[in-house]
């Protein structure tokens, strides 16, 4: 019989719990994990200690693309990440999720060494939600919604850039942790 271990955080979870736990030290709220295997959509619970409000949070984090010269020619400077989700984690979860953080991970170059820095889109679902019904995003064949997300850190600056004719701009969530 094989034993799955349902304890091991995913280092994506770990990076943005940690990273809360930073931003929201001086506050009442508190990062927790949950041990039970059938959330499947809820990454982590953000709880407030003196009010006993809850928020459920599901992590996606990206892999690191080098940028090639063609994309920079047709999108300016940045890095770019890739998301898949599923429409039913968006819209049909058994287990409502509060906020979509989206961890991106860029990498950068000086002489001496690479640099991998983070980026967290904090979204609340039905701000996600919302942007998804408005611009018409329309699933895979599969099943999902792709999210393309460009992100310019000199600009402070996110969009969503697959459709070119239809770019979104999500700059205003960038490591926006202010709505907790």
């Amino acid at each position: 019989m094989a034993v799955k271990n349902f304890w091991s955080l995913n280092v994506d979870e770990a990076i943005v719990a940690d990273k809360l736990q930073n931003e929201l030290k001086k506050s009442n709220w508190e990062v927790f994990f949950p041990l039970r295997s059938q959330l499947k959509d809820i990454d982590l619970l953000l709880v407030n200690l003196k009010s006993k409000k809850t928020l459920t949070i599901q992590v996606k984090g990206s892999r690191t693309y080098t940028t090639n010269v063609r994309e920079i020619e047709q999108l300016g400077e940045g890095r770019t990440a890739w998301f898949t989700i599923s429409k039913t984690k968006i819209f049909d979860t058994y287990f409502p999720v509060d906020y979509f953080i989206f961890l991106i991970h860029t990498e950068s170059s000086t002489r001496e060494k690479q640099i991998i820095e983070l980026h967290y889109l904090v979204m609340p679902i039905n701000e996600l939600q919302g942007i998804i019904t408005k611009t018409g995003k329309r699933c895979n064949k599969d099943g999902n919604y792709d999210f393309y997300f460009r992100i310019n850190t000199s600009k402070k600056s996110v969009c969503e850039h697959r459709e070119r004719n239809n770019m979104v701009d999500y700059s205003k969530y960038l490591n926006n942790f202010d709505g907790f």
